[in-house]
């Protein structure tokens, strides 16, 4: 009894480990073709860009649209304000900070105010490639961040209109940073 219990554990044990390499594989597969989802659009946008920064190994990618050299760059615990509008690789805007663009694209909600997004860098609930693409921003500038699947929604998506897996791009407009906010 006691050598079939081994066993039915050893084999559970087994189609666990086996179970996440294979989801440690398919990340690895997601994430290279959000690379190259990446890259596609990069060649071939229409955009002009003054600099292009890739960031580190996040593979998320900024397209400067306008370059401040001048502005406070954040730091951890500052207090940001950007405008934002966040569309998918095929021009679909799911969100905006900006009334007239929320028009434009038929996503105008009237129960939501419109102006610059407050996020505090490293520390606000956002994902994760806005923490990494505002990091390397400063104050004035404008930029296109490109992000994987893994620093947007995942695997999970946010429906409807994120599927799984699903690079978005943001264009942020870092209108001011601020230090840390005292606490109250």
């Amino acid at each position: 009894m006691n050598t079939i219990r081994i066993h039915l554990l050893a084999f559970l044990g087994l189609v666990l480990a086996s179970s996440c390499v294979s989801d440690e594989e398919n990340l690895e597969v997601i994430f290279q073709r959000d690379l190259e989802a990446i890259e596609s659009y990069v060649q071939n946008t229409d955009v002009e860009y003054v600099r292009r920064e890739d960031v580190g190994d996040s593979g998320v990618t900024l397209l400067f649209l306008e370059s401040n050299p001048e502005g406070r760059q954040g730091v951890a615990r500052d207090t940001l304000y950007v405008d934002y509008t966040g569309f998918l690789l095929d021009g679909t805007v799911f969100d905006t900070s900006v009334e007239q663009i929320a028009r434009d694209n038929g996503i105008f909600n009237q129960n939501r105010p419109y102006m610059p997004f407050r996020i505090e860098l490293g520390i606000s609930s956002v994902i994760g490639g806005w923490h990494i693409a505002l990091s390397q921003m400063r104050e004035g500038e404008k930029a296109i961040a490109l992000i994987p699947s893994f620093y947007a929604y995942g695997t999970q998506g946010s429906p409807p209109t994120i599927g799984p897996n699903t690079v978005i791009a943001f264009d942020l407009d870092l209108r001011s940073v601020r230090g840390p906010e005292p606490v109250e």
